[in-house]
């Protein structure tokens, strides 16, 4: 199952489906931004192997600049724009007219650090399945606890990533040698 009522907090089941989803739409992606795009990438933690996860696909776009992008093509293809609270990157998604959202695309410079977030942090949790059982066991936590608010559930996690984050990185700077 992929997809989730905006502003709701549900986990599911790791669905194996969810990398195969996540390709195709990376395909998409890539038919859009072309040569604006220097990586396109699976995050969060449906890309996250074994855990329950809000079923919302992650995606992060990588692009040299954020100026010239071919965003009018982006919204042809049925993405809507989002205000993003985290950052001053660009959130597009994917919802149906039920308002189900089922993507996320998140449009940054490549390189920076929230481009090396993304992608260290997930690269870490995949390679220590204890740590991201971890995160899995908060995550059902905080989705018990946050009464179906979307913003409790996302502050609960701010010092875990901040912390978790910090590992991810010395384990990408390691593991790049």
């Amino acid at each position: 199952m992929t997809g989730l009522k905006r502003g709701t907090v549900s986990l599911s089941p790791h669905d194996p489906a969810w990398a195969d989803w996540a390709q195709e739409t990376i395909r998409v992606l890539w038919g859009v931004f072309g040569d604006t795009a220097e990586d396109i990438q699976h995050i969060g933690s449906t890309a996250i192997q074994g855990i329950e996860a809000k079923p919302i696909l992650d995606i992060a776009v990588g692009v040299n600049s954020m100026e010239g992008l071919p965003l009018e093509r982006l919204l042809e293809k049925g993405f809507q724009e989002r205000y993003n609270r985290f950052s001053s990157n660009l959130l597009y998604v994917l919802e149906t007219e039920d308002k189900i959202r089922t993507h996320q695309v998140h449009i940054l410079p490549y390189d920076s650090l929230q481009w090396h977030n993304y992608v260290d942090f997930r690269d870490y949790m995949n390679a220590f399945p204890e740590k991201a059982a971890g995160y899995e066991a908060l995550k059902r936590r905080l989705a018990a606890e946050c009464n179906n608010v979307q913003t409790a559930y996302t502050d609960g996690k701010h010092d875990y990533m901040e912390e978790t984050l910090k590992r991810a990185r010395e384990y990408a700077k390691h593991s790049k040698q």
